[in-house]
């Protein structure tokens, strides 16, 4: 899995910031249980952190876990973050309750969630890493068709060009080692 990450995941930056997450032995089948579906996953224990990472992080779709008691600080930076890349935050605390009004006024927060169980925060994340990497499928098969039939496009326009504008007795096709004689194009 490592290496298809690394070729569709590359547009991706998921974060982890927690005061906790970052030390050894803290939510250790957690982080096994993530490490199932990334191997992308940085984590934070500090706002300064995540800040630092986020100045790094130019055009990838940014999904973020944040601790509920540094919400309120980071979120607004995020928020900031290229909206047209619309940033995911899940904010992963003891109280959903307490964040719940402050989080509808970011879109970040309502397109991730509020959540006080470690479960539900991974079957979120998962879900939408899930969304996300089958948008980019699709995405990439319409840009793949584009570049076929522009490369057919230009090949049979290369085959025109050399017959129509050969002036030579000879002339080397484009797609061939061959040499040969300038003929006219095939429609």
């Amino acid at each position: 899995m490592e290496a298809v990450e690394r070729i569709v995941g590359s547009g991706v930056a998921l974060f982890w910031l927690d005061e906790h997450i970052s030390q050894p032995g803290v939510c250790t089948k957690l982080k096994q249980e993530f490490e199932l579906n990334t191997t992308n996953l940085y984590s934070f224990s500090t706002v300064d952190q995540c800040r630092s990472f986020l100045k790094l992080v130019k055009n990838q779709k940014l999904f973020c876990i944040i601790q509920g008691k540094l919400a309120k600080i980071v979120v607004p930076d995020i928020d900031r973050y290229e909206q047209s890349l619309s940033p995911v935050v899940y904010i992963f605390c003891f109280d959903v309750s307490a964040y719940s009004e402050w989080g509808q006024n970011y879109d970040c927060i309502l397109r991730g969630g509020i959540f006080d169980h470690e479960q539900d925060v991974l079957a979120r994340l998962t879900h939408d890493l899930s969304q996300y990497a089958a948008l980019k499928v699709q995405e990439y098969s319409l840009k793949r068709a584009a570049c076929d039939e522009w490369a057919q496009n230009l090949a049979r326009n290369a085959k025109r060009l050399r017959t129509d504008q050969c002036t030579l007795p000879f002339r080397t096709d484009p797609f061939s080692d061959k040499e040969t004689d300038c003929t006219e194009a095939d429609n």
